[in-house]
């Protein structure tokens, strides 16, 4: 009788590739190592992902939602920054991950993914003014929380300076939210 496919096997492989992520980055992320963390076989591994380029894709889709839903919990646009910096600094690797895989150009290209949708609500929430103000004020957050977020891992490479690079963020963000 043939075995039945594991409907949990995808969350199991996600769980152990997100795992050696976290611990080593997203070079120790071969197809015949995530298969070997998740308890299962490298041919059985291609079954539920074409390569590794669908396995990172699922980790930034699943970072994306995480972020998201920091994002939504936040009670204003100002916790909302700090969350996304300490997203950051929970997860570097995720986040390294996410900014390599597209959100480069989301605000030139106009992409409305959950985390900006999920910041956008927090602006529309806090402040008056139309979309266009919303967006500005939106992209103005993104850059220095971002260019922070960068930093601090930077930072936390060579172990030094992420506090003042923090400190700085939110005194920027506070000054940027209390101009509009």
């Amino acid at each position: 009788m043939p075995k039945k496919p594991n409907p949990l096997l995808e969350t199991k492989i996600l769980k152990a590739a997100l795992t050696l992520l976290a611990r080593r980055g997203d070079h120790a992320l071969t197809m015949r190592a995530v298969a070997k963390a998740a308890g299962t076989t490298t041919p059985t591994l291609y079954q539920r992902f074409a390569d590794r380029d669908a396995i990172l894709q699922a980790i930034c889709e699943h970072a994306r939602q995480r972020l998201a839903r920091e994002l939504q919990r936040a009670s204003s646009v100002e916790e909302a920054c700090r969350r996304y910096l300490l997203f950051a600094q929970r997860h570097p690797h995720e986040y390294e991950l996410l900014m390599r895989n597209g959100w480069h150009d989301a605000a030139a290209t106009g992409y409305q993914g959950p985390v900006f949708l999920a910041a956008k609500e927090k602006i529309q929430n806090q402040f008056s003014g139309g979309p266009a103000r919303h967006t500005a004020l939106l992209v103005q957050l993104w850059c220095v929380v971002h260019g922070a977020a960068s930093l601090m891992i930077a930072a936390e490479h060579r172990g030094h300076g992420r506090q003042d690079i923090v400190k700085a963020c939110h005194t920027t963000c506070k000054t940027l939210l209390a101009a509009h």
